[in-house]
């Protein structure tokens, strides 16, 4: 369960120095960025180590996916260079080589734009919670909107921020 906490400004306060995942002690700070047209909305949200490590986890299913794709878009692009000096060989050799490489280097850099988004659907669900722990809902020219998956964090939060 999520709450949304709307803030002053474009710079809240966090309670304490603690996790807003897990509430132990802080360690270091994660920018949380969102942006709408030109406007960007930046936020540094604290994290301890074990969360900061789970963030940037990966589970066994998504290692797996990344080869297997990486594997695959290599292959795709070594045809697709081949089939390219095919086409243009006739016009010289270092010519064929140059569009070949290039093709292929080409058809490898869009498949790997394609996969990465794919492979962060293989993430396991701890991870999961803690890149959702807190995250920018919405934000104006002078209100920010924070969603918490830690509602007992998002109480002291709205606490801290609360304007008197």
């Amino acid at each position: 369960m999520s709450r949304l906490v709307q803030v002053q400004g474009e710079r809240p306060i966090f309670p304490g120095n603690a996790c807003v995942h897990c509430m132990r002690p802080a360690t270091q700070r994660i920018e949380i960025v969102k942006v709408r047209g030109y406007v960007v909305r930046k936020v540094d949200v604290p994290f301890c180590e074990d969360c900061i490590a789970l963030r940037r986890a990966k589970s066994p299913r998504q290692v797996q996916f990344e080869r297997l794709a990486t594997g695959n878009s290599l292959l795709l692009a070594l045809a697709a260079g081949a089939w390219i000096y095919t086409l243009v060989r006739d016009r010289g050799w270092v010519w064929g080589v140059l569009l070949a490489v290039l093709s292929a280097l080409i058809v490898f850099g869009g498949m790997y734009m394609l996969v990465q988004p794919w492979s962060s659907g293989f993430r396991s669900p701890e991870t999961k919670r803690v890149l959702w722990a807190a995250t920018i809902r919405d934000f104006d020219w002078h209100t920010t909107t924070l969603e918490f998956g830690n509602e007992e964090y998002a109480e002291r939060f709205a606490q801290v921020n609360r304007k008197e």
